[in-house]
Order: structure tokens, then sequence, then C-alpha cells
């Protein structure tokens, strides 16, 4: 009797033995399994990391600074640039780009042209103004305006000196030259069909931090189809497209 007691204990030992052996094993792969998918997700989270940093590394890329060409005007691959910073000198005339004014006007006709068979008329109220003729309308902007610098270019500094600015509207005048511009036809067509020819939205709209100039729906800039179709969602300034200085 004695020895089969003995026996049982001795199986009930073994077996207990057996059977946390078990557990431990148990435990230990499913620690070891945790520990893996730990470094799965660390993995993954080290990925994205990179993934960010790259993403970064590639936004900062270093700004561009428009070179001079031969008549003095700043540009960039050929695109005249005139903003607050690169501006032109005193004697500069739309002579001096003769050929993109040229080029602008031809584009200009066609795209007014276009837009009568849809049944929809505009004109330039402003093209091509002088320095002197600009800092004239500066000037007198700036006896009763404070914001000037928001809304109209410093002599220099505008791009109508190079006659390939245009600020259009259409037979009503309670639109010229402001925002009630954006609530016409003229513009909605200007903002659906401009690119097609060559002109952008010259001052979009919550850009004003870096271009300097509130939202003129009025004003477009001829820049040529290759530039104008990627700047077609009248969102992105030149100033952006080019990562200027």
């Amino acid at each position: 009797m004695r020895i089969k007691n003995i026996k049982k204990v001795g199986m009930i030992t073994g077996f207990s033995i057996i059977l946390a052996s078990s557990i431990f094993v148990f435990n230990e792969s499913r620690n070891i399994a945790d520990v893996s998918n730990e470094k799965v997700v660390y993995s993954d989270i080290s990925e994205q990391v990179k993934g960010v940093q790259h993403e970064k590394k590639q936004k900062e890329v270093k700004k561009k600074k428009p070179s001079k060409n031969e008549k003095g005007a700043y540009n960039v691959s050929g695109t005249l640039i005139v903003n607050k910073k690169y501006g032109l000198d005193e004697d500069y005339t739309y002579e001096d780009n003769q050929e993109l004014y040229d080029e602008a006007t031809a584009a200009f006709e066609k795209m007014q042209q276009d837009a009568e068979k849809d049944g929809v008329w505009f004109h330039i109220v402003s093209r091509y103004r002088s320095y002197a003729v600009q800092n004239w309308v500066y000037e007198n902007y700036k006896k009763d305006r404070e914001d000037v610098d928001t809304f109209s270019a410093q002599p220099g500094h505008s791009e109508h000196q190079t006659g390939l600015a245009f600020d259009l509207n259409g037979e009503d005048q309670e639109t010229s030259s402001n925002e009630k511009f954006e609530g016409t036809e003229q513009y909605k067509w200007l903002r659906k069909n401009a690119y097609k020819y060559g002109f952008i939205l010259r001052y979009p709209k919550d850009k004003k931090d870096i271009t300097g100039y509130k939202f003129e729906p009025w004003h477009y800039r001829y820049v040529g189809t290759d530039i104008s179709y990627d700047l077609k969602d009248g969102e992105t300034t030149l100033e952006e497209y080019f990562n200027l200085e």
C-alpha cells in the first residue's frame, strides 16, 4: 500500500513538473512572440520616421535666386520675375521683352475670341505701365491708403512694366479691379480656361504672405503654356513654382 502511494505521489509530482514546464515554455514562447511583434512595430515606426525625414529633406530644397538677363530683368529659365524683391530699372519697357510681349498679345486675342464664342466678353483695363506711370499710381494710392503695398506695386516692382500683366474686366465698371470681379462670369470663364492660352492667376487667395499682395481675381500674367498648365489650379504662385528666395 505504501509503495502504491509513493508511486501515485511520484506520478502526480512528475505530471506537475511536466505541466509547469509546459506553462513556462508557453509563456516564454508568448514573450518571444511579443518581443518579435514589438520589433516589427518598431521597424515599421522606424521606416515611417525615415519616410518623413526624406520627405522633409525634399521640401528643404535650396531656394533659387533669379538671374539677370542682358536687359536687366530678373528671370528663371526665361520666365521674367517681377515682384517685391526683384525689380526693373527705371528705363525698362515692354520693348525690352518685345518677343514675349507680342506672344502675349496674340495669346490674349485668341483667348478673348474663344471666350466670346462661349458668350463671355472681357477687355483689358490695364496692361503696360511705364515706371513713371506706376510711380504716379502708387503715390496717389499712398495718399489715401495705409495698406497701399498690399494692392499696388512700388515703381520698378510692377509686372505691368513688362507688358505681360493683364488687368481684366467685363462691362460692369463696379467689378473693375476689385474683388467683386470674382463673382462674374468672366472670372469663372478665365479660371476654367485661361491656362490653355498661357495665362495664370498671378495673385491667388491666401497667398499674401508669399506674394505680398492680397487676392486679385482680375490680374492675369502671361507665362506661356509650359508653365500655365502646371499652375492651372490657380492656387500656386510663381514664387512657389520656382521656389524663389
